[in-house]
């Protein structure tokens, strides 16, 4: 039981990798938080341990075989065992098919694929047990490039559950960081998750984080080479990712009556749990402030496009008179 609450997530920095280690988080297990970008596993570890749990973050490049295994020897390191991994493949594409270049279509494959495969190799060698949830990226007619990094994922990830047991091996210790494959089971469970959409919000994407928690879960435990559809609600409009306050300040049908004499927000706001919401959601004080800044540059805008009408017209106006000034020249 205690190796089922040490979780090993991938690409934390932001997105669904995030969402899911604040959820494993919350739920107060072990999450290592991977991702290539240190600050930002750092960032998102720090986050976990606010909300409970207990993380360590590791960079690590997952299309590397050497710093894949490098993560997965630091969490036998400092935890002795591991529970589960989540690997989320979130490098997308939106370019036109015809104006993909090869560059960018390899990238595509190196990033997706190749660290599914990976991932997958390491912990078929070291997981003897647990769960592995591979987090595939949206793939959409409109982009024939993401249908078919989605689909070598899954046919990747399910001929690998799906491939017959094999006997055990003992596995050399060079290649294993000294530990040895034990007589039993010698691979994880793997399943897939597939988003309707990229990531958006930790609200929005609550449902894909869910079906993710349960894959992982003893509920799941007799699931193997699942592809599990997940269909997410529309993200929200960019005013609806603001603080509430600023909401109501953008809305013209607030009555000022409405606003509380003490602080200035509507009562509605000094309910503590709606606070706690606007945290959970990730909105803070630099949010607001970046509200207010994207207001003001809106606002100088506003102004510099009503000074260029006036100047407009003003030319218009000029230029009607000329004419007419010269209409009567010519008579």
């Amino acid at each position: 039981m205690k190796s089922a609450r040490v979780v090993l997530v991938t690409n934390v920095g932001q997105g669904f990798g995030r969402a899911v280690a604040l959820s494993f988080g919350h739920a107060g297990y072990d999450v290592v938080c991977a991702d290539p970008d240190v600050d930002l596993a750092s960032k998102t570890a720090a986050e976990v341990e606010e909300v409970g749990g207990q993380s360590i973050p590791v960079q690590v490049d997952m299309t590397s075989l050497l710093e894949v295994r490098s993560a997965f020897a630091k969490v036998f390191e400092i935890f002795g065992v591991l529970g589960g991994v989540v690997h989320v493949a979130n490098q997308t594409s939106h370019a036109r098919f015809d104006d993909l270049s090869e560059s960018e279509f390899a990238e595509l494959l190196r990033e997706d694929v190749t660290s599914t495969f990976l991932l997958l190799r390491t912990a078929n060698r070291l997981l003897r047990s647990g769960w592995v949830v591979i987090v595939t990226p949206p793939g959409t007619p409109e982009h024939p490039q993401m249908a078919g990094i989605q689909g070598a994922i899954n046919g990747l990830a399910t001929a690998i559950a799906l491939a017959p047991e094999r006997a055990p091996v003992a596995v050399r210790a060079s290649d294993a960081y000294g530990f040895e494959t034990e007589p039993g089971s010698v691979r994880p469970r793997i399943n897939l998750v597939v988003p309707s959409r990229a990531a958006s919000d930790p609200r929005s994407d609550a449902p894909l984080v869910h079906a993710v928690r349960f894959l992982g879960s003893a509920a799941a435990s007799g699931m193997q080479g699942a592809v599990l559809p997940v269909e997410l609600p529309p993200p929200p409009k960019v005013v609806e990712t603001l603080l509430p306050e600023v909401q109501a300040a953008l809305d013209d049908t607030v009555r000022q009556g409405d606003l509380d004499e003490d602080d200035g927000l509507p009562d509605v706001f000094d309910d503590a749990e709606l606070r706690d919401e606007i945290t959970a959601a990730g909105l803070d004080d630099s949010s607001l402030e970046g509200a207010d800044a994207t207001l003001e540059r809106l606002e100088e805008a506003a102004e510099q496009a009503d000074r260029q009408r006036g100047t407009a017209e003003e030319t218009a106006a000029r230029l009607r008179w000329e004419a007419a000034d010269l209409g009567g020249w010519q008579r």
